[in-house]
């Protein structure tokens, strides 16, 4: 074997070890990061028992999971920031999270959980913020989207803030401010702003399942977004009769 075939046997050798180690060393860290932001949360559930929620942020795989007994809620679409968690009140957590965006496009949810007869249940969950930018020599569009909730009386309050800035056309341009009131389900265990009947709708799951839906569902509304709450799952939806599941 000639030196230089010798020398590059030996880059490709050290290439893959120092890659190797690289992968071992962040797969380390992930799972350290993972331990330390795992929490823990004691609740009162909605049936009067005292129960207990993991949480557990598995930044390798992208994975945010709630954990009560031997019921599991797992979020798909988790992106690699810590989630901010707080009580709401002695029976509800809510769970901020970020998700994958795009490019200038940040986005975020909000789950709010709570436990009945030892099943966790997501009593919300709905966009939270965008963040979007657009701009180039003949358009600059700006969107921004957030929402608050507090808690008080078992009565979730929302505040929701959306405003949008197209240079191109402005007649598109607006701001909305708006405070609505939630009532909760304790038969189905979610916040609604109204229930509606639903006829000849469409909802398409995670696993791109189709199903045609009708009946009377808790519906939330928060600015220009809607969500469903069908058949145990959220979906969100538009004008049209196609809904799809939030995650």
């Amino acid at each position: 074997m000639n030196r230089y075939a010798a020398l590059i046997i030996s880059l490709v050798f050290i290439l893959y070890f120092d890659h190797s180690s690289a992968q071992d060393w962040l797969k380390t860290a992930e799972a350290k990061a993972a331990k330390r932001d795992t929490k823990i949360y004691h609740l009162t559930s909605i049936d009067g028992k005292n129960q207990t929620v993991k949480i557990v942020p598995d930044y390798a795989n992208h994975v945010l999971k709630m954990i009560c007994l031997k019921d599991i809620i797992t979020i798909d679409d988790f992106w690699g920031v810590p989630p901010e968690i707080k009580l709401l009140n002695k029976s509800f957590i809510e769970i901020k999270y970020a998700v994958r965006g795009g490019s200038n496009l940040g986005l975020g949810n909000t789950l709010i959980l709570c436990v009945n007869n030892t099943h966790l249940y997501e009593a919300m969950h709905v966009l939270r913020y965008i963040n979007s930018e657009a701009q180039d020599e003949r358009e600059h569009y700006k969107e921004n989207y957030t929402i608050i909730f507090t808690m008080k009386n078992n009565k979730l309050k929302a505040y929701v803030h959306h405003d949008v800035n197209s240079k191109r056309s402005p007649e598109t341009s607006y701001v909305y401010d708006n405070e609505s009131v939630l009532a909760f389900d304790t038969k189905q265990n979610v916040f609604y702003s109204v229930k509606e009947n639903l006829y000849d709708h469409f909802t398409t799951a995670k696993n791109k399942t189709k199903q045609k839906v009708a009946g009377n569902f808790p519906m939330i509304i928060l600015g220009k977004e809607t969500y469903y709450f069908i058949n145990g799952r959220w979906y969100t939806g538009g004008l049209s009769k196609d809904m799809f599941e939030f995650q």
